[in-house]
């Protein structure tokens, strides 16, 4: 994928930038190419919200955000209103969310989690939505494709799920399980299309 690529060219040339290899920007195609890692990720995502609509002038609406999610969702093979249902169960759309175990965003990354996936910053909805969707995919991938087991480890952590063989015995965990697949079946605030 081209995002990849520009990810790929981005870390090469902040590395670059550190051990000063970077040439004196005198063309556009030199400019691009000595751009700083935030900066070619903050680029991305302009030019991911002008291919989506998204006005990168304006606060992200709900709409937006749903937008972001299902862009990252087709793109892992995962249910864009199930991604929509965690989001919705974890932050009620506040990408600025905060727990209070430290989890962050949208959709609640842990800061283990966003150090382990490169996010520079988990409160930027579309790094959180796309590390949220990574993070997620590989729960799905460790449990064959179990929603339930997923939704778990994704609460509780894979080593409880693991454990305890499914479903950890914790009532935050059963609650929230449940309240992700209610959100998931049901067409409560338009998750579900």
């Amino acid at each position: 994928m081209i995002e990849d690529m520009y990810n790929v060219l981005a870390r090469i040339n902040e590395i670059k930038g550190r051990f000063g290899l970077n040439k004196v920007a005198s063309t556009p195609e030199v400019k691009a190419a000595t751009q700083s890692f935030s900066d070619m990720v903050d680029n991305s995502s302009i030019l991911l919200k002008k291919e989506l609509n998204i006005d990168p002038d304006k606060p992200l609406s709900k709409g937006d955000i749903d937008k972001i999610v299902e862009y990252y969702a087709s793109r892992n093979n995962v249910p864009a209103s199930l991604v929509k249902s965690i989001i919705k169960a974890e932050s009620d759309y506040n990408p600025e969310a905060i727990s209070p175990k430290g989890a962050m965003g949208l959709m609640q990354l842990m800061p283990e989690t966003v150090m382990s996936l490169g996010i520079e910053n988990p409160f930027d909805p579309e790094q959180n939505i796309k590390g949220g969707i990574i993070f997620f995919k590989d729960l799905l991938n460790s449990y064959k494709g179990d929603y339930k087991l997923a939704l778990a480890a994704y609460n509780s952590g894979k080593g409880n799920v693991d454990k305890y063989g499914g479903v950890p015995d914790f009532k935050e965990t059963k609650d929230y399980v449940r309240k992700v697949i209610d959100y998931y079946v049901s067409d409560e605030g338009k998750i579900k299309k």
